[in-house]
């Protein structure tokens, strides 16, 4: 996307605060370079990353996959991920906006678990250029109310600049979060979901609530009143994933919720998740993250 040379550079944010930031206004909007996104990160569940690319191009692992971000697409980290760059353009630039779960939504709008599971394997999208102008605008928009704060009366509870910033940031992200809805492969939005996209929506609400202790496809199949090879086939022609790996996507989501989170040890994660040792767990979680349970705890300490 072309800039227009009169156009004002939008100013980084100081990436020292971003802790604080969250926890004060429950979001962050930064610049990011190719100094910012060469450097790893454990990417925590309970926030989300809405990133658009203006230019250049990164290349990174999240887990164990390899995964390319170019200009005119974006990218949303929507839950616990080992993030590592592998190589990262000169020119690289990105817009991004971090915000927590809490402050994007509300209980009464929360997000859809098919869409939290479209977004572990698809979280790069191609944007259509009208979407991408708009989101640019968004953002520089949200960067130049941030700069313009200071100069309002701080008697006030709240100020309007401070709440069009809020409104911004939570807009960018839900509009990102919005053209993904639209790419899931099961029923659009106003639409009848179809007999097999339900089946779908079904066992992955099974899956999520009992994957810790259930891991046999019988069981599921059972609940869903049907056979374990039907359940096999649509799964495959609706997600394109098979039953195991969806169950080993849920069980490494829940393992690294609770690393991460909750700071259990890899002996007790192994034994919540249900593997016969630790050893078991330590080899599955490492051929699906990259990392051994031992080395992603050091991450994480690190961070």
């Amino acid at each position: 996307m072309k800039k227009n040379k009169e156009e004002a550079p939008v100013p980084r944010q100081n990436v020292e605060n971003w802790d604080d930031l969250l926890n004060r206004n429950g979001f962050f909007a930064c610049v990011v370079d190719q100094e910012l996104v060469s450097s790893r990160r454990i990417w925590g569940g309970n926030t989300s990353c809405c990133i658009i690319c203006i230019q250049g191009k990164a290349s990174f692992n999240m887990d164990a996959i390899q995964y390319d971000l170019k200009a005119g697409e974006s990218l949303i980290i929507d839950t616990d991920f080992f993030l590592l760059s592998k190589e990262v353009s000169k020119d690289f630039k990105a817009y991004a906006v971090v915000a927590t779960k809490f402050f994007l939504f509300s209980p009464a709008f929360p997000t859809s678990f098919d869409l939290h599971f479209y977004l572990l394997r698809h979280p790069i999208l191609r944007l259509p250029e009208e979407s991408m102008m708009q989101l640019t605008q968004l953002f520089e928009m949200l960067k130049s109310k941030e700069g313009n704060e200071e100069l309002e009366f701080h008697f006030l509870p709240i100020t309007f600049n401070k709440q069009i910033t809020m409104e911004l940031a939570r807009v960018f992200c839900l509009e990102l979060y919005n053209l993904y809805h639209s790419k899931l492969p099961f029923g659009k939005f106003g639409v009848k979901t179809s007999n097999k996209e339900s089946i779908v929506l079904k066992f992955l609400n099974l899956l999520q609530n009992n994957v810790e202790k259930e891991r046999r496809i019988s069981f599921y199949s059972k609940a869903l009143g049907i056979t374990p090879q039907y359940l096999a086939t649509i799964l495959k022609k609706v997600t394109g994933l098979s039953t195991n790996q969806w169950m080993h996507i849920l069980v490494i989501e829940r393992a690294k919720h609770l690393l991460l989170t909750e700071n259990k040890s890899i002996q007790d994660v192994a034994r919540i998740l249900n593997y016969p040792d630790q050893s078991t767990f330590g080899k599955m979680f490492k051929v699906e993250t990259g990392l051994s349970p031992i080395q992603f705890k050091k991450e994480i300490s690190n961070q």
